[in-house]
């Protein structure tokens, strides 16, 4: 029916842009309106049950859609195109693993070479978040703020102490 299949399509549309970083003032109040007349109007239990676990989500996490929407972060760290990764210079050790796992070759570095995470080519996979080794925890995850900018290729260098 005509209240299911638009009312859908418009939550669908206004979850998209607040998922994007894109989100409005207002569109929060009018997801809850959107919801409650489209299971409202709808003649289908589809269309009556769809709009519940959007209705559901805004009462208990209207704290999360309020930092999508104005403050153009995501708290859960999952909405890709509101998320970025940055290596922490200070905690790098150069040990490959995020440069030889990413998948999208998104990192720079080598042996002995603080890596840095080239912003345009980083697909937001999360690998590298993921494959950091604990003692170091070098890899950042970022949302609302700028990536601060890659160190020189100067003081990239590590120099380690040799062995005796």
């Amino acid at each position: 029916c005509v209240p299911c299949r638009e009312g859908i399509r418009q939550m669908l549309k206004i979850l998209s842009n607040i998922s994007r970083g894109k989100g409005r003032e207002g569109d929060i109040e009018l997801l809850e309106d959107l919801s409650e007349t489209t299971r409202d109007a709808s003649l289908c239990a589809l269309g009556k049950s769809a709009p519940n676990p959007v209705l559901s989500t805004i009462r208990y996490f209207r704290d999360e859609y309020e930092a999508h929407i104005k403050e153009k972060r995501c708290p859960a760290y999952f909405c890709k195109e509101m998320v970025s990764y940055y290596i922490d210079p200070e905690k790098c050790q150069a040990c490959m693993m995020c440069l030889r796992k990413c998948p999208a070759e998104a990192i720079d570095g080598g042996k002995n070479k603080i890596h840095i995470i080239d912003q345009e080519k980083c697909t937001k996979c999360k690998t590298c978040f993921e494959v950091c080794p604990t003692r170091f925890n070098a890899i950042e995850r970022i949302s609302g703020e700028p990536v601060p900018p890659p160190i020189p290729e100067e003081r990239r260098i590590i120099v380690r102490e040799s062995k005796k």
